[in-house]
C-alpha cells in the first residue's frame, strides 16, 4: 500500500481552518471570503437578519462550553470545549446574497476530528443550527446559495465507507433564507478520482441512479475511478469511470466492492 493510502487523520484536521489540501478541480464554486471574523471575547455589531438593525454578537467560553450569544439568545457551539484540544474559528458568511440574511459559521478541529456548524438568527431566535461532522467550508456561489463543504468519510456520506473505504468529497448544501437543503450528489476529491479501484467481483454499472438500464460491466480484477457519490434515503450509488472512459452508476450496499488493497485508507 503506497504512502497516499496510509495518510493519517492529521491530513483532515490540519486543513480544517485553511483551504483543503485535496484541490478544487471538481468543485464548481469559487467564493471563499467571509464578511467578518468573530474573535473570542469581543462584542460585534452586525445586521445578520436584514432588518437594518445592528445585532450584537459575541463568542466566549464559560464552564467548559464554547458559547455564541446573539442579542439575548445564547447557543452552545461546543459542549465540551477544551482549549488544549480544540482549534476553531467563527465567521460571518453571506452564502446567498438574495435572501437578506447571513450565516454564522463555526469550524473546529480536534486531534482526530473536525466539524462545521452553520447557524442563522432572526432577532433573538436561533432559526438554523446545522451540524456537519468531518466537514469544512470549501466554497460557495452567492448568486445561487449553493455551498460546498469539503468532507471526509465520517460525514453525511459515511455509509459509503462500507463499499469503497475512506474517501473525501464535496458535500453540497443549498442555502435559501432559513432553509438549508442537503443535495443528493457529492463530487469526489481529486485524490479519490485518481485512485484505481480494483473490482473484487463483476460489477454492473447503470446509465443512471434509477438502476434499470445497464451501461457496462466492470469485470473482476479490472479498475475503475470514482467520480461522485449519490444518496437518496437508503438508495446509494457511486458514479464511476471505467478504463474505456465510459461513465456509469454502481449500486452500493454494506460490503466492500473493491479489493481492499486498492482502496484508500487513512483512518
Amino acid at each position: 500500500m503506497n504512502l497516499l493510502k496510509k495518510l493519517g487523520v492529521s491530513l483532515i484536521t490540519a486543513t480544517i481552518l485553511t483551504v483543503s489540501a485535496f484541490g478544487f478541480s471538481s468543485n464548481a464554486y469559487a467564493a471563499t471570503s467571509c464578511k467578518k471574523v468573530i474573535k473570542p471575547n469581543v462584542t460585534y455589531k452586525y445586521d445578520i437578519d436584514g432588518d437594518k438593525d445592528k445585532d450584537t454578537i459575541k463568542v466566549y467560553e464559560s464552564k467548559g462550553k464554547l458559547l455564541l450569544k446573539v442579542n439575548s439568545c445564547t447557543t452552545t457551539l461546543i459542549s465540551d470545549y477544551n482549549a488544549d484540544y480544540y482549534s476553531y474559528n467563527v465567521k460571518i458568511y453571506d452564502f446567498n446574497n438574495k435572501d437578506k440574511s447571513v450565516e454564522i459559521v463555526l469550524e473546529w478541529a480536534g486531534d482526530s476530528e473536525c466539524a462545521t456548524r452553520i447557524l442563522k438568527f432572526k432577532n433573538n431566535t436561533c432559526k438554523v443550527n446545522k451540524f456537519y461532522y468531518d466537514a469544512s467550508v470549501s466554497s460557495y456561489n452567492p448568486s445561487t446559495g449553493m455551498l460546498s463543504l469539503s468532507e471526509s468519510e465520517l460525514g453525511r456520506f459515511s455509509k459509503f465507507t462500507h463499499a469503497i473505504g475512506c474517501f473525501s468529497c464535496f458535500d453540497k448544501v443549498k442555502v435559501n433564507g432559513y432553509t438549508l437543503s442537503n443535495q443528493l450528489t457529492a463530487n469526489t476529491h481529486s485524490v479519490v478520482r485518481k485512485n484505481k479501484y480494483i473490482a473484487a467481483k463483476n460489477l454492473t454499472a447503470y446509465t443512471s441512479t434509477k438502476g434499470t438500464k445497464k451501461a457496462f460491466t466492470i469485470k473482476k480484477d479490472s479498475y475503475t475511478h470514482i467520480y461522485a457519490l449519490y444518496q437518496n434515503g437508503n438508495k446509494r450509488y457511486i458514479k464511476v469511470k471505467n478504463s474505456a472512459g465510459k461513465y456509469g452508476y454502481v449500486k452500493i450496499g454494506s460490503s466492500l466492492l473493491f479489493k481492499e488493497s486498492s482502496c484508500l485508507w487513512w483512518r
